[in-house]
């Protein structure tokens, strides 16, 4: 029996025990008139005895808890008239003996039911109190010509309303607000947009700025003192942070959990005791709808912005984010994305680089993971579609990755202070590469320099964006094979014989001739002036440091060579002790199936001994040599 029920019984008269009751009803009960105990269609004001059928839904008991009654009230208000608003329901959902719906029919009172049950609420059922509006009777002599006025009106309007085009539309509409079921053709009204004063007012106190020591980030309450924010604005578990609050109060933060790949993070904070921002369905937003966000941005604790969405769904790095227009800035990082309503639908995580006033927000969907986000079946299916269509993305950006670089890639050209210019290359090799040389041509105005490069220093993709501070990039290029073989070269131009104009732009392409080639970068004519200035202060200096380049080459060459025998050392090692460990654990299983395998354990374990030595004392002549931990695993 579910705790949010109708009467017990409804019997007919003269039945007893039965009536408007707190206990439950079964559904197989059949639905009768209070008075005479005829059946109850459900749809209907009045009983075959003139008797009222429609019934008040009264809450039991209060929804204590803020994050049930904002679900609660967003499934009631879904329902549409006669339920009560969202506003609406939220408020009445707080007290007990509430009555949430007044004057309804069965069938209506029954689905307000099943979404109260649905949600562990409790309710009951009361017969519907119609009041008579009294008025002074006329004067007896007055009476007769009263009563023909009204027919003559009535009849009047009635012919009006007959001939109405808004008749049909009308009437479509009253019957429906008495069957609880929208007119056929009409949608629900869509929920009332708030100003951007009155989302500040609400969602104001509930955010917060988190400090860790140099890094400052803002953050959201999703419970009294559970708050949810970016995973890189926080102190690692252990070590505690500064909470600020929008009252002014200092408290002490501590890391809850974490998602690294998605960047997320909570934080408790003792004693806080904020409201929860109420979160919202981040799928029913539209490119062009409204935002507000709140954060902390260069220091400026509690600034609100305004923007607008962009694109929902925007992949990065194997992940959809809402990609809005608005300006974003450090500090804000880990404040709530809110809607027009003030919920929240995501968390501004980043902006996007060379860009002006683009910023990226985590769907709160994906916040499913640390803290519980209302849902629907119909959001999960928007959620899952949204998902499917990033997860094409996702496979599409890898596969023209991997086209890309099938061949030389053109990365940047850097300024470079007492050398001049270099430029950057991405390449594919099946085995490590050694020194290489490349033909590469700069062409401004009709111009052409062809410059012979040689790429002497190359490192694989993998350990250049390991220096890197987003080592998420990392992780994704790792888990898509993407970093396999590939590898980033560097090379100074030498532009000091470029005879090509002063001022304007240059194109500086792979490869030569007047071929289609769409591996093309712009390099400005002013650094090139100033690149061939370089050269002819300081040929000499330039020409050494080639030569260095050179040795350190030779030397790196003799590093990785070094590199790979301690790897395959200790790979030996570590792989015979493997080998007698296995061969150990078979044989027990054997002598416990009762197999002669005793003088083979012996030896086994004397090579198991022996292996184990051999390891310990490569360890310890590798710690003597200052062998890095990286070479030995």
């Amino acid at each position: 029996m579910s705790a949010v029920d109708l009467a017990e019984d409804a019997r007919a008269p003269g039945a007893t025990g039965g009536g408007w009751g707190s206990a439950g009803m079964s559904e197989s009960v059949e639905l009768r008139c209070l008075r005479c105990g005829a059946p109850d269609a459900g749809n209907v004001a009045r009983c075959v005895c003139g008797a009222s059928l429609r019934v008040d839904v009264v809450l039991r008991d209060a929804v204590v808890d803020e994050r049930a009654r904002f679900a609660l009230a967003r499934a009631i208000s879904q329902l549409g008239p006669p339920a009560p608003s969202f506003s609406e329901a939220r408020s009445l959902l707080a007290r007990a003996g509430a009555p949430l719906a007044h004057g309804v029919f069965r069938a209506f009172a029954e689905k307000l039911l099943t979404v109260l049950r649905a949600q562990g609420a409790r309710a009951e059922l009361r017969p519907f109190v119609e009041v008579a509006v009294l008025s002074e009777e006329p004067a007896r002599g007055g009476r007769r010509a009263l009563l023909g006025v009204l027919l003559l009106v009535a009849v009047a309007v009635g012919v009006w309303v007959a001939r109405s085009p808004r008749f049909a539309q009308a009437r479509s509409e009253v019957l429906s607000l008495a069957s609880g079921e929208a007119p056929p053709g009409d949608k629900a009204p869509g929920p009332v947009a708030l100003s951007t004063a009155e989302i500040s007012r609400r969602a104001g106190p509930s955010t917060l700025t988190l400090r860790c020591g140099s890094k400052t980030g803002s953050g959201f309450f999703v419970e009294p003192e559970l708050v949810l924010t970016n995973e890189h604005v926080v102190c690692p578990p252990g070590k505690m942070m500064t909470a600020v609050l929008a009252d002014g109060r200092e408290l002490l933060g501590e890391t809850v959990a974490s998602d690294v790949d998605l960047d997320l993070a909570t934080v408790r904070v003792v004693g806080a005791k904020a409201a929860p921002l109420p979160l919202g369905d981040v799928t029913r937003l539209e490119p062009g709808d409204p935002l507000v966000f709140i954060g902390s941005p260069q220091g400026l604790d509690f600034t609100v912005h305004e923007g607008k969405v962009g694109y929902v769904g925007r992949h990065y790095l194997g992940t959809g984010y809402v990609q809005f227009n608005a300006s974003v800035n450090p500090g804000n990082s880990g404040g709530p994305l809110l809607n027009g309503q003030g919920e929240v639908v995501g968390v501004v995580s980043m902006k996007i680089e060379n860009s002006d006033g683009l910023g990226l927000a985590l769907p709160i969907a994906y916040a499913s993971k640390l803290v519980p986000v209302p849902t629907t079946p119909e959001s999960t299916e928007r959620w899952k579609a949204l998902l499917e269509r990033v997860a094409r993305d996702e496979a599409r950006e890898a596969q023209r990755f991997q086209m890309d670089t099938e061949q030389q890639v053109l990365l940047s050209v850097q300024r470079v202070d007492g050398l001049g210019l270099v430029v950057l290359v991405l390449e594919r090799f099946d085995s490590p590469p050694t020194s290489l040389k490349r033909r590469m041509e700069l062409e401004a105005e009709g111009k052409t320099c062809t410059l012979d490069l040689e790429f002497e220093d190359w490192r694989p993709l993998s350990q250049s964006l390991a220096a890197q501070e987003d080592s998420r990039r990392l992780r994704w290029f790792l888990s898509k094979g993407l970093t396999r073989g590939i590898h980033v070269g560097g090379a100074r131009l030498p532009v000091e014989t470029c005879a090509l104009p002063a001022t304007g732009t240059a194109s500086l392409k792979a490869g030569q001739g007047s071929g289609e080639n769409l591996e093309r970068i712009e390099v400005s004519l002013k650094d090139v002036r100033d690149a061939r200035d370089t050269w002819n202060r300081n040929p000499t200096g330039i020409q050494r440091w080639e030569r260095e380049r050179f040795k350190q080459r030779l030397v790196g060459t003799q590093s990785r060579e070094e590199e790979e025998r301690w790897r395959t050392s200790f790979g030996k090692a570590r792989a015979r002790v493997a080998r007698f460990e296995e061969e150990r654990t078979r044989l027990r299983q054997d002598e416990a199936s009762g197999k002669p395998v005793a003088r083979r354990q012996q030896e086994v374990e004397a090579e198991l001994k022996l292996a184990s030595q051999q390891l310990s004392e490569l360890e310890r002549y590798a710690t003597e040599k200052n062998v890095p931990a990286e070479w030995r695993r």
